[in-house]
């Protein structure tokens, strides 16, 4: 592992757009030529699951893992750590796409748009049947390209399962997709009723657990995008 040293992360920040950041500092920051993310994780509490196993190592061992399953994620170039700062940093290629929530805010016809939520379902249906339990599933670390094929980022949150997802697991991970309330200004009702019936049709469950699955999905988007 690479290190660096605080006076470096300050120069890059000066070189670099930041894309995310929070009350401590900067979290995501893009390179001039836009071809490279720099991804910066610290830990914010001395004694946590972190100390023994950080979340940028999450991060890349999920990467890999996500690509051996076939799924389109972010390529490591290299993992860093400034002992001064306690940080870690990420640094991989930035992938081609807009983010589906910038995407939804996009001029898109409405043939277009039942085709994105239509491939969102389908999308969710091969991450559960894979086992994958994605935290942080929402429009903003999906990135959309033309053809339907989303790309996953921001995957440090994550857990991979060695069987496909139990029905709970699966009505749980639709939750995060709503989670920003200025995300419900994306989405209606009958946008997320598309994903919950490509979902259904995609997984492979059994005939009666699908039966239950669909109205708990319709009643959670209807509970949450009206509330």
């Amino acid at each position: 592992m690479l290190s660096f040293n605080a006076q470096y992360l300050e120069q890059l920040i000066a070189d670099c757009q930041v894309l995310e950041a929070d009350g401590f500092g900067p979290k995501v920051l893009e390179s001039a030529d836009e071809l490279v993310i720099y991804k910066l994780f610290r830990r914010k509490r001395w004694f946590s699951s972190a100390l023994l196993r950080p979340y940028a190592k999450r991060f890349v061992d999920n990467a890999t893992k996500l690509k051996s399953c076939g799924f389109r994620t972010i390529t490591v170039q290299q993992i860093r750590y400034c002992k001064q700062l306690a940080y870690h940093m990420v640094v991989y290629e930035k992938l081609p796409g807009m983010s589906l929530r910038d995407h939804l805010k996009s001029e898109i016809d409405r043939a277009d748009r039942e085709a994105v939520f239509i491939y969102l379902g389908k999308m969710m249906a091969r991450l559960h049947a894979g086992g994958v339990y994605f935290r942080s599933l929402h429009l903003g670390n999906l990135l959309w390209s033309e053809g339907g094929d989303f790309a996953l980022i921001d995957i440090a949150d994550m857990r991979f399962y060695r069987r496909s997802l139990s029905a709970g697991l699966r009505q749980r991970n639709f939750r995060p997709l709503l989670k920003r309330m200025d995300d419900h200004t994306l989405i209606s009702f009958d946008d997320w009723a598309v994903t919950v019936e490509s979902y259904l049709q995609a997984v492979d469950l059994p005939q009666q657990q699908i039966q239950r699955l669909k109205p708990r999905l319709l009643a959670l988007g209807e509970g949450l995008l009206h509330a």
